[in-house]
C-alpha cells in the first residue's frame, strides 16, 4: 500500500533532476516510431502494458454524448502544420465522465507501481519523475474519458525499457489528465502518456485496425503550454458519457495521502513540444 512520505528531502530533488535529464535525452534518441502512429482502440492495453487495467467499467459513449462531442469538434479548425485539430486541454466538454463514479481507479495504479519498483522507475522516466514522487503526481491527475480521437505519445514497457510511440487514442479510452488537461496515463494499461511530436500527423503511416469513422483530420491534439497560457485548472467541465449532460469534476485528489507532500514538476514545464521521431 502507499505509505505517507516523511517529507521532501534533497535526495528526491536530485533524483528528479537526473530523471528529467534522462527523459530529455533517452525519450528523444530512442523513439522508434519511424513515421508510424499506432491506432489504440477504446481501452486496448496495446500489447506491452505497464500494469493491469485500472478501468473501473467499460465505457460506452451514448449517441447524445457523441453528438455533443462532434459539435465541439466542428468548432475546432484543422491546423495546417499539424494536420489535426488543436484544442486547449481545459476546453469545457472536451472530456467525458462516467456519472459520479470515476472511470479509473487511481489508487490501484499507485499501489501497483509502488509494489513493483523496477516498473515504477521506468514509469517515472517517461514523465520525468522520481519513484517517490509518483503517488503524489498521480493524485494531481483527474480520471476522464477521451471524447474525440486524440493524438499523443504512448509509452510501452518492452524488455524493461520504455518505448515511446506516436499513437491515436479512439474516443472512449479512459485516461488521467493533468491540471492543464494533458493526458498523462492510459487507464487500460497503466502506461504513461506525453504530448505528441511537433509534426504533421498526415505524414505518418497509421498502423493497427481503423475504427468506423476514423479520419486523421478529425483527430484532436492538446495544445502545448507555450501556446495555451490559461494556467492550471481547479476543476473540469465534462460530458456525462451516458446522458450527454454537463457536469463539473474537481481536479485531482483521488488518493488519500494524508498530510504528506513532495515537490512536483510544473505541469507547464512538462508540456513541451518533443523533437519529431520521424
Amino acid at each position: 500500500m502507499i505509505l505517507a512520505a516523511s517529507g521532501v528531502v534533497l535526495t528526491v530533488l536530485v533524483v528528479a533532476a537526473l530523471v528529467w535529464v534522462v527523459l530529455s535525452t533517452t525519450a528523444r534518441d530512442s523513439d522508434s516510431s519511424g513515421g508510424e502512429a499506432v491506432l489504440v482502440a477504446a481501452n486496448d492495453p496495446l500489447g506491452a502494458p505497464f500494469t493491469r487495467s485500472v478501468v473501473v467499467v467499460p465505457v460506452t459513449i451514448s449517441d447524445q454524448a457523441a453528438s455533443k462531442a462532434a459539435a465541439l469538434l466542428r468548432q475546432v479548425p484543422v491546423r495546417a502544420t499539424r494536420g489535426v485539430r488543436l484544442v486547449s486541454g481545459r476546453q469545457p466538454e472536451l472530456y467525458g465522465a462516467t456519472g459520479e463514479a470515476h472511470p479509473c481507479d487511481v489508487a490501484t495504479l499507485a499501489n501497483d507501481l509502488d509494489a513493483d519498483p523496477a516498473t515504477a522507475r521506468a514509469w517515472g522516466v517517461a514523465l520525468g519523475l522520481a519513484p517517490q514522487q509518483i503517488p503524489f503526481y498521480l493524485n494531481t491527475l483527474t480520471p476522464v474519458v477521451v471524447m474525440g480521437d486524440t493524438w499523443l505519445t504512448f509509452h510501452t514497457l518492452e524488455g524493461g525499457a520504455v518505448q515511446p510511440k506516436q499513437a491515436v487514442l479512439q474516443a472512449g479510452n479512459a485516461v488521467l489528465i493533468d491540471p492543464l488537461g494533458v493526458p498523462r496515463a492510459h487507464c487500460a494499461s497503466g502506461s504513461p502518456l506525453t504530448p505528441p511530436d511537433d509534426d504533421d500527423l498526415t505524414q505518418y503511416r497509421m498502423t493497427g485496425e481503423e475504427w468506423n469513422g476514423f479520419s486523421v483530420q478529425n483527430v484532436l491534439a492538446i495544445k502545448y503550454a507555450a501556446a495555451d497560457t490559461h494556467g492550471a485548472a481547479h476543476e473540469f467541465t465534462l460530458i456525462d458519457v451516458t446522458t450527454g449532460e454537463q457536469l463539473t469534476r474537481k481536479a485531482g485528489g483521488t488518493i488519500d495521502l494524508g498530510s504528506a507532500s513532495v515537490l512536483l514538476p510544473d505541469p507547464a514545464v512538462m508540456n513541451i513540444a518533443p523533437r519529431t521521431g520521424r
